[in-house]
């Protein structure tokens, strides 16, 4: 699915695009080749890989960026690696997980036994082929990226800052929704206290394109939902979560 002549979406549950498992899988074409940002569950990678030569045809997968070590965003890692060679940059905290296919660091243990995943779910191990850290700048597919590290939603969760025809685009994984909702979920490492430290990171960006994994997103104003959140973090009480009156993936 095209949003910008750069940008797609190839694999998205909400959307119906490939597993039904699945983030939303972005793909950015640079000068380099395409980066994958996530990588779905993994259990549809044909059909992802059909819509990226789809959507953005004549271009080669150099890279796959993944956000954090859950299921539906780095289960397919390894079978899109496998399929294309391209290289699979995680943050440092994911390396282990996806090295060592740890089901219970990456919460697939607990989420199997939630019903979020069928019983058959395994998470197949990726090698990683670049680690990146807390506000490291690194290329891939020839685009310019920023980490940020900002646990809440998990331990390992990552933010990745670009600037696309001169726009601050900010792919944010699961831990910042449209309308500044937090991705608190009832799993181990996942809670306020890693927001209440890290979430001012992405203050003052000015971020434009805001891409979160599920839901909405929006390529102007993205600023104002990250704000939102920042503020709500400051509140003496919890702001709107992932999962709370309607909010769901």
């Amino acid at each position: 699915m095209r949003i910008k002549n750069s940008l797609a979406v190839v694999a998205s549950l909400q959307f119906g695009l490939a597993g039904p498992s699945d983030c939303h899988v972005y793909a950015l074409r640079g000068p380099e080749g395409v980066v994958l940002i996530d990588a779905g569950a993994g259990t549809h990678s044909h059909e992802l890989l059909h819509n990226l030569r789809s959507d953005l045809p004549g271009c080669t997968l150099t890279a796959l960026l993944l956000t954090h070590a859950h299921m539906d965003h780095c289960g397919g890692a390894a079978s899109v690696r496998e399929a294309t060679g391209c290289a699979v940059i995680a943050a440092v905290p994911s390396k282990a997980i996806l090295e060592t296919g740890d089901e219970e660091a990456s919460g697939l243990r607990v989420a199997r036994e939630q019903g979020v995943y069928p019983a058959d779910s395994r998470l197949t191990p990726c090698p990683v082929d670049l680690t990146v850290r807390d506000a490291e700048t690194f290329s891939a597919a020839g685009v310019e990226f920023t980490a940020f590290h900002v646990r809440g939603h998990s331990p390992d969760s990552f933010c990745y800052l670009t600037r696309f025809s001169g726009s601050p685009w900010l792919f944010c994984g699961d831990v910042v929704f449209y309308g500044g909702v937090l991705g608190v979920i009832n799993a181990a490492g996942s809670g306020m206290s890693g927001y209440r430290i890290d979430l001012p990171k992405l203050g003052g960006l000015g971020v434009e394109g805001l891409f979160p994994g599920h839901g909405l997103f929006t390529l102007r104003g993205g600023q104002c939902h990250l704000d939102r959140a920042i503020a709500e973090v400051r509140k003496g009480f919890l702001g709107p979560q992932i999962g709370q009156e309607g909010l769901t993936f």
